[in-house]
């Protein structure tokens, strides 16, 4: 593991086990204690630039997992309207598969939509006349719980923000 020795101002290789040892890193030219988290400053950059990509990267994923259900929910609305009823079944079918996988994992913030999702099935069913309007009906409680949710987010940040002024 390379470690900076700053009176140097050079890069040294030290095996890992002196590095999370207990005794200090000595610099083999100078003899100068080395600290065992040191880098060199010219290196730090990058390695800030790498950081706060994988930190883009990862926001990028939550982003994209806080939206599905809603992107789900327009792509089947629009299927439901020009009549792409293979769409639409199969984005109801991806839909509902995530939902019961993140409810085995426990990982599921939506526990209502154990009662919501089939009460939001029937009711298409029966006001739709049909099974594309079952799904319809599915979309409608994701979207209608996606608003829901943001308005509610919405509220509770603009609280915090009046409580920290």
């Amino acid at each position: 593991m390379l470690r900076y020795c700053k009176q140097c101002g050079k890069d040294f290789e030290f095996t890992p086990l002196a590095v999370s040892g207990s005794e200090p890193l000595i610099c083999p030219e100078c003899g100068n204690i080395i600290e065992k988290n040191s880098r060199n400053p010219a290196n730090k950059i990058d390695s800030e630039k790498t950081e706060e990509n994988i930190g883009r990267a990862i926001g990028g994923i939550y982003h994209f997992l806080y939206i599905f259900y809603m992107v789900l929910g327009i792509i089947g609305v629009i299927s439901y309207a020009f009549g792409a009823y293979f769409l639409l079944y199969l984005v109801t079918a991806v839909s509902l598969a995530a939902f019961i996988l993140q409810l085995l994992t426990g990982t599921s913030t939506f526990f209502l939509g154990i009662l919501f999702i089939p009460a939001g099935a029937v009711a298409g069913f029966i006001l739709m006349k049909g099974l594309p309007g079952a799904c319809l009906g599915v979309h409608a409680v994701f979207l209608i719980r996606h608003l829901i949710r943001d308005v509610f987010y919405r509220l509770l940040a603009k609280l915090v923000q009046k409580s920290s002024e």
